[in-house]
């Protein structure tokens, strides 16, 4: 009985050697595919943080142009397209890289990338802005011919063709080849600081406004008015919404009058705010960018105060800086009103 005890005893400890060793077995190919989907998952990320750091560079430049980032983004970006040609985004990379060679004056080399880019991709989100600028650059050289055939291609192209950059490059095409020196073509006005208007007169515009109602600036003469550029969507301007309602409620009976020119994409969220802020003053959803772009508005809030005479005095206006102006202006055409007002009695 002892001895077949003690076999029985034997073979569970065997089983049990055999038992650990497979579940060590199991356990250290679990640890061995985790670390391998480790390494697997950390190529992606390294992929992530130098796209990163690229753009990090690129938006830098665009607050301040410097030599060292220049050529630091050409470096990193010719590293990150060499090292990582299937990454999703390298297209932009690509860009990236060409625009940065053209600003350092190696056009040739920008020309160079923006066509091995065109070539690998295709149908690439950035196809457009290569082929734009590629012509740019052909212009720059002053190889206009070429530089005709990509606009071409650019507007013509079937997916491409009816976006902003081949309307851009219809007006290119416009221009005189020896006018083209590798710049965008810029409206009339388009460097106008806002400060430029001043003491210029205020230019009108007839309009519906969102009430149906005829809306003209020329109407309005003998008030002082403020056209106030805005959108719902604009963080500052619904900051800067409490001093507007103050500054109307304080001065709308002393010939004073708000147009406000709302950039919104729709209107009902406009409509919906103005009910809920009850906004007593004259508003224009400005859809076609009609009265903006003749005030060439390139940020909002915009504001132009505007004298009885219909010349402009004060823009971007804001905080108390806003009240105050309007006080003194309105003080002056009060004044002015009844000088005339006099004079008229006086001479009946």
């Amino acid at each position: 009985m002892f001895f077949r005890n003690k076999i029985t005893l034997q073979q569970n400890a065997n089983r049990n050697r055999t038992l650990c060793a497979h579940l060590i077995c199991v356990l250290t190919s679990l640890v061995f595919i985790g670390f391998c989907a480790n390494l697997v998952g950390a190529a992606p990320v390294k992929v992530v943080y130098k796209y990163q750091e690229i753009k990090a560079i690129s938006k830098r430049l665009k607050k301040q142009k410097k030599q060292e980032d220049l050529e630091k983004l050409v470096k990193k970006s010719e590293e990150f397209v060499a090292a990582h040609p299937e990454y999703k985004r390298v297209d932009e990379i690509y860009y990236l890289l060409g625009n940065a060679l053209v600003q350092l004056e190696r056009v040739e080399e920008g020309i160079t990338i923006f066509e091995e880019a065109i070539k690998k991709y295709p149908e690439a989100r950035y196809v457009e802005r290569f082929l734009l600028d590629l012509g740019l650059a052909h212009d720059k050289l002053g190889n206009h011919d070429a530089a005709d055939s990509t606009y071409q291609k650019l507007i013509n192209h079937p997916k491409y063709g009816s976006r902003s950059q081949a309307k851009l490059a219809k007006k290119i095409l416009e221009q005189d080849k020896t006018e083209r020196k590798g710049e965008l073509p810029r409206p009339p006005g388009a460097n106008m600081s806002p400060r430029a208007w001043i003491g210029k007169p205020a230019q009108d515009f007839q309009v519906t406004d969102l009430k149906g109602e005829e809306l003209s600036l020329k109407d309005l003469r003998g008030q002082v008015v403020l056209l106030d550029f805005w959108a719902t969507w604009c963080g500052p301007c619904i900051a800067e919404m409490p001093n507007v309602k103050k500054t109307y409620a304080k001065y709308k009976d002393q010939k004073f009058q708000i147009i406000g020119i709302s950039l919104d994409r729709s209107a009902e969220p406009l409509e919906a705010y103005i009910e809920k802020e009850e906004l007593g003053w004259l508003n224009y959803w400005d859809k076609s960018r009609l009265v903006s772009t003749m005030y060439k508005v390139r940020g909002i809030p915009s504001t132009f105060l505007i004298d009885g005479e219909g010349i402009i005095r004060k823009t971007n206006l804001r905080g108390h800086m806003l009240e105050h102006a309007v006080a003194e202006l309105v003080k002056k055409n009060l004044a002015k009103l009844a000088t005339e007002k006099e004079d008229t009695d006086s001479q009946q």
